[in-house]
């Protein structure tokens, strides 16, 4: 989803946007079944469960990547960088924020609002971020752009040991702060707040930042590569049985393992990095150049497709039964989650082929 362009593509980073892409819409399509039933015992619940679960790792590493890209490069003009990045996201947040508050309004609720009215209510919900579920993201990456110029400078400015003490310390907080609160919270019906760990600077999206950009330049060690792949595949089967028991003492879907600062979510981000930065080589000597321009095209239309594919997903998309069988699940979800990204590629790689209308819906991006 990162809006920067390169101009050599990156095998493993195209690979990771686009398994990234795929998850975020199976995230958004098994929701729906998640939350309209506690019946955690039928197959459609589990089957649910387990995509949402072993795809939480697509945010995470949305922000790595950004971070990873963009932090190559020096900030030479605010003008320039403003006018390069920040103003296509808010152009596309702008657009999309209007699209889904018309459908959400006239289609789906089927409002008698008149226009005066509509953009009053617009205008709030653009404000505060209540315009549609997954635009979220759009304000997120541009509170983070706003810091780029300052922190690229504060990034070459320090060293490996630098930035793995502000890892750990960001680690500290964000993740082991939220797990132990977590933990607290459902043993005793109450969170806990420790004073030390209010740390503005240590807190947020930021933390994936500069460690995608920190594993894209340093060269770990194999030990602590296969550290992180191994916890990042323990993950994956912790997280959606985790999720299970949890939810079943609470009596709903109880999302500590769903949250993008849960340990189980951190690792399979990590893991997801490390494992895919490791293939560069491999990937590269065994995919031809037909297969690698595809996987580049469809990458760079990823956050194209990030915009798009909830209104592809509520025209289109069939809902799998609660009352589905194992495979009938299996099948639905598979099949509606690539029908989605099928259809909202291809529209976006339609709509690219007019240049006004590729400014006005993605900010000029692909």
């Amino acid at each position: 989803m990162n809006t920067v362009m390169e101009s050599k593509r990156i095998l493993y980073v195209d690979c990771l946007r686009i398994l990234s892409i795929i998850a975020v819409i199976a995230l958004h399509y098994t929701a729906e079944i998640l939350t309209a039933s506690n019946d955690f015992h039928t197959a459609s619940w589990w089957i649910s469960n387990f995509f949402n679960s072993i795809s939480r790792f697509a945010v995470p590493v949305f922000f790595m990547i950004s971070g990873a890209m963009i932090l190559r490069t020096e900030v030479q003009s605010y003008q320039a960088f403003f006018k390069k990045r920040i103003v296509p996201l808010l152009i596309s947040l702008v657009s999309w924020s209007l699209i889904y508050g018309l459908y959400n309004q006239y289609v789906i609720l089927k409002s008698e609002m008149n226009g005066f009215e509509f953009l009053l209510d617009f205008g709030y919900r653009l404000l505060t971020d209540r315009n549609y579920v997954h635009l979220w993201f759009i304000y997120a990456i541009i509170a983070i752009y706003l810091t780029v110029p300052l922190l690229s400078k504060w990034i070459k400015a320090c060293g490996e040991k630098d930035l793995r003490y502000y890892l750990c310390l960001w680690f500290a907080v964000s993740i082991g702060g939220r797990l132990l609160n977590d933990i607290v919270e459902r043993l005793t019906g109450t969170g806990i707040s420790i004073p030390l760990l209010n740390i503005p600077f240590f807190t947020g999206y930021l933390g994936y930042f500069i460690l995608g950009y920190y594993l894209y330049h340093f060269d770990l060690p194999v030990r602590m590569k296969n550290r992180m792949f191994n916890l990042g595949v323990l993950s994956f089967f912790i997280a959606p049985v985790a999720t299970y028991f949890v939810s079943v003492q609470r009596g709903v879907l109880d999302e500590m393992f769903y949250g993008n600062y849960s340990i189980t979510t951190f690792c399979m981000a990590v893991g997801m990095f490390v494992y895919f930065q490791a293939k560069e080589e491999a990937l590269n000597a065994k995919l031809n150049h037909k297969v690698q321009k595809l996987l580049g095209s469809i990458s760079k239309a990823s956050f194209s497709v990030y915009l798009i594919h909830l209104l592809i997903e509520m025209m289109v998309s069939g809902k799998t039964p609660l009352e589905a069988s194992l495979l009938e699940a299996i099948l639905g979800l598979l099949a509606n989650i690539f029908l989605i990204l099928i259809i909202s590629y291809v529209t976006v790689k339609i709509l690219n082929l007019n240049k006004v209308t590729t400014y006005i819906l993605f900010g000029g991006r692909g």
